[in-house]
């Protein structure tokens, strides 16, 4: 697609091949060398002329391949590379590059099932023959469908020697840092460099930062910090440590009660209950804080709960109480729903992201 012209941008970082370096790998004739020539220069209109007019100078999917990098509407491409898929000449490679094309647009129009779905013939065909994108991008949308353990499996599944192998490792320890699982999570980001500190991936060092501060290994978390700012200081990764330092100390702040205030629970341990009050829940974290001051005088024992939802994004989820019996919670929503004029929902803890009963 045109940079900047298109509605969406479905280059999704994770399991994006360049069709430039696959197109280029091949022999190419004097309309593709052009066409790939005028799109470097980011001369995409003329590229497009050129492709419109390479005629028979193309192989077997190649033009489609360059019309759908040049189109602005998902849609358009979808279509485009359906009716290359039916082609029965197509060469594998090419094959298996269309299918992931379809399976990434897919997937940036947040259609995971549809994107797992245009993988499956691809993967049930090739069985250990398949580049790690292809593994990768079915275990991203089995994650966002929930299916965790299916989608570790399919991450494993990518090779030490494949050049998505750093970033299968990467999301197999974000999935464990989401189940708590601290220890399993260094593993696998450890396993992203083969313990090779000195090359560890500024995204993969963040993930693995996290994991140090869940098994309270704060040293060696802030010595990570500091080689990660003194290498990548204007990363991602960076910026997330930063975002999360600053989200440590808000808590810290917002959680800070009057010492005249009585935060127990008047006699009655409900400190393992499945249930809760939920009051609110924001996308912005910034919005979840100003909630929770507007109303923890009233209510001590509120709380942000940060969960993810479907998409992988986060939540942040104000909560008050925990309740073993549902039918007291509800009640007491009931309650504190007349009092304060708001919505009160009973949020089931038992599942990964809270469900609410």
């Amino acid at each position: 697609m045109f940079p900047g012209r298109g509605k969406i941008n479905f280059a999704t970082w994770p399991a994006k091949l360049s069709v430039v370096a696959l197109l280029m790998s091949l022999p190419a004739l004097a309309a593709l060398d052009t066409v790939s020539t005028l799109f470097q220069e980011a001369r995409y209109e003329e590229a497009l002329e050129a492709l419109e007019q390479g005629g028979e100078g193309f192989r077997v999917g190649e033009a489609t391949l360059w019309k759908v990098r040049l189109t602005t509407e998902p849609d358009e491409a979808l279509l485009l590379l359906r009716e290359g898929l039916a082609d029965k000449r197509l060469p594998d490679a090419v094959r298996t590059r269309m299918t992931l094309e379809s399976a990434d647009i897919e997937f940036g129009l947040g259609r995971y099932q549809s994107s797992l779905k245009v993988l499956i013939p691809l993967l049930d065909e090739n069985q250990g023959t398949l580049p790690g994108n292809v593994y990768l991008r079915a275990g991203l949308a089995l994650r966002a469908l929930g299916k965790l353990q299916e989608a570790r499996e399919m991450l494993a599944s990518v090779k030490p020697q494949d050049q998505a192998f750093l970033l299968a490792r990467f999301y197999l320890g974000d999935i464990a840092l989401d189940q708590k699982d601290a220890a399993l999570a260094l593993r696998y980001f450890e396993s992203a460099v083969g313990g090779d500190e000195k090359s560890l991936h500024p995204r993969v060092a963040a993930g693995k930062w996290r994991a140090l501060l869940y098994e309270s290994r704060d040293q060696d978390a802030i010595q990570l910090e500091q080689a990660l700012g003194r290498n990548y200081p204007g990363s991602l990764a960076m910026l997330e440590i930063q975002r999360l330092r600053r989200k440590q100390r808000e808590d810290l702040e917002a959680m800070t009660l009057p010492d005249s205030l009585d935060a127990s629970t008047g006699g009655n341990d409900q400190s393992r209950g499945r249930y809760a009050l939920q009051l609110g829940a924001f996308s912005d974290r910034s919005l979840a804080l100003d909630f929770l001051r507007r109303y923890r005088d009233r209510l001590p024992d509120l709380r942000i709960d940060e969960v993810r939802d479907e998409r992988g994004q986060f939540l942040y989820k104000v909560r008050s109480g925990s309740y073993v019996n549902p039918a007291l919670a509800r009640t007491e929503a009931k309650n504190l729903a007349r009092q304060f004029d708001m919505e009160v929902i009973v949020a089931d803890l038992s599942g990964a992201t809270g469900r609410n009963d």
